[in-house]
């Protein structure tokens, strides 16, 4: 290449060259700080809708969810100290405890002392979601010295509508994954002390006994991490989780006589569905797609050259395994909490990395914009889905209240589904959880016939089955001969929230 030719070459280049530096500090200067604050400014009014939601489903008096009552009812069980872990179900009530009981234990003194009520519970969920936010922020700072990365991933996390809708319910998955997310921030520390590494250890075994599946993403993460830091400790952590986990699993179910294991494995294997997952998963696609890309770009870091990638990545691959199992019936978005965490981890730890970089304030403008759009597309589900759901239901209390008076008024055994929280408001134990045990009659390990019996008898003063406007759910929570048996013995004494109210047939 001959001396001129380069010449030509240069003065070509060189104005290119020139032109986007020039552009590059006009981004770095101007545009990146304009972008970043409208993106922080967007996920912070996601996390105010999700602090609204939170606060108005605490004020609700009345079930939001199907699962909320089944666990008011072992609370009040446990304070009674009834055993919720029947070994069979030949006898009435037909129930299942279907996960460890270190949530119901949280909400037990909440029912002893105000009796039923789902306000506990829910309040124990969304102080859970906000710890958990916190340690995403403790996590992703401790690992890349970013605030503002750090205060993205909380923020990422609180903001989620998946989040916003499940942290204000009374089910067990928040404070699971409140214990998981703990044990990893205990776990990542460095130094890495005793006690906070015992610390680790028992909130990783807290995290199983409040939902077994947290076996899996939590523990996986902390062990990878560790094999990097202090491959004994690793070791340490795999061989004491496990021990204690076994230890206190078999002590359960010895005192229940087989009773635990039959609860939370047995009577917990549901039909698993191809097309429902199929669904679950486009509808995580369409609601976090920009969270998940971020999450992908998160696998392309050197696992020997960036210490996040040891505990975001094995985290996020276990979360993704872990959310696969919404294939199963009866499944909701509870099967997204982990996955929620991982990808507000990974994505707090790939912010922090780009911004490391000024000449790269093109990505950054580009990134801050679509996550942007990503806050958005979060703020309209999180109102559209479950805020209109929940708008929806208070709307109609009036309703719920006369629902709630017929409930009291009758003496005798009362079935019902959507709405069996108006049995445990009326402090009355649950007869029978129709959707589980309707699963268990399809998988041939519970008889429905004695239960068919008592409904032919009209033994029930009252049986109430919602129908929900779009969908059939009671088809799922109500077996063919149930159903056949109620209208043939039963007829429809009114409509309450779209419950109809069934009476015995005169």
């Amino acid at each position: 290449m001959t001396r001129r030719f380069q010449e030509r070459i240069w003065h070509v280049v060189y104005p290119l060259v020139n032109w986007f530096q020039k552009v590059n500090a006009f981004l770095e200067k101007i545009a990146v700080p304009l972008v970043s604050r409208w993106m922080m400014g967007v996920f912070v009014a996601g996390a105010l809708i999700t602090l609204l939601i939170q606060v108005l489903a605490i004020q609700h008096r009345y079930q939001i969810d199907y699962g909320e009552a089944p666990l008011v009812d072992q609370a009040m069980r446990l304070s009674q100290g009834i055993n919720i872990y029947r070994n069979n179900l030949e006898t009435p009530p037909y129930t299942i405890s279907n996960y460890p009981p270190l949530y119901i234990l949280a909400i037990t003194p909440w029912v002893s002392l105000f009796g039923p009520n789902f306000w506990a519970g829910r309040l124990i969920s969304t102080l859970c979601a906000w710890w958990t936010a916190w340690m995403i922020y403790r996590i992703v700072f401790r690992l890349s010295g970013d605030r503002w990365a750090a205060l993205a991933g909380g923020l990422f996390f609180i903001a989620n509508p998946f989040v916003s809708h499940w942290s204000a319910l009374l089910r067990i998955d928040l404070l699971a994954l409140a214990f998981a997310v703990t044990g990893l921030e205990l776990l990542s520390r460095a130094p890495l002390s005793a006690r906070a590494f015992w610390g680790g250890a028992c909130c990783l075994v807290a995290a199983i006994f409040t939902r077994q599946s947290y076996a899996l993403a939590a523990p996986i993460a902390a062990f990878i991490w560790l094999l990097f830091e202090d491959k004994a400790k690793a070791l340490r952590l795999a061989l004491s989780v496990g021990a204690i986990s076994l230890l206190l699993a078999g002590v359960l179910n010895g005192m229940t006589k087989g009773g635990f294991f039959f609860n939370i494995v047995t009577a917990n294997v549901n039909e698993f569905g191809w097309e429902r997952l199929r669904w679950n998963l486009m509808h995580l696609w369409d609601v976090l797609r920009y969270l998940l890309v971020l999450g992908a770009i998160s696998f392309l870091q050197h696992p020997l050259r960036s210490r996040s990638w040891r505990l975001t990545a094995p985290f996020l691959v276990g979360a993704s395994l872990s959310a696969l199992t919404i294939g199963k019936i009866g499944s909701n978005v509870n099967y997204f909490m982990e996955l929620c965490a991982a990808l507000a981890l990974a994505g707090g730890s790939v912010l922090a990395k780009i911004r490391q970089n000024p000449h790269l304030a093109w990505a950054q403008v580009l990134l801050f914009v679509f996550l942007g759009f990503q806050g958005v597309g979060m703020i309209r589900v999180s109102l559209d889905e479950f805020g209109s759901d929940l708008a929806g239901r208070m709307k109609r209390v009036h309703e719920l209240r006369r629902l709630e008076a017929l409930v009291s008024a009758v003496d005798g055994p009362v079935l019902a589904d959507e709405y069996m929280g108006m049995i445990t408001l009326n402090r009355r134990p649950l007869y029978l959880q129709p959707f589980e045990l309707t699963q268990l009659a399809k998988a041939g390990i519970w008889d429905e016939t004695p239960l068919a019996e008592s409904i032919r008898n009209k033994e029930f003063d009252l049986i109430l089955i919602h129908y929900f406007p779009f969908f059939d759910v009671y088809k799922e929570r109500w077996t063919p001969v149930m159903l056949a048996m109620i209208e043939r013995n039963y007829e429809v004494f009114e409509t309450f929230a779209d419950t109809r109210v069934y009476i015995p047939r005169k």
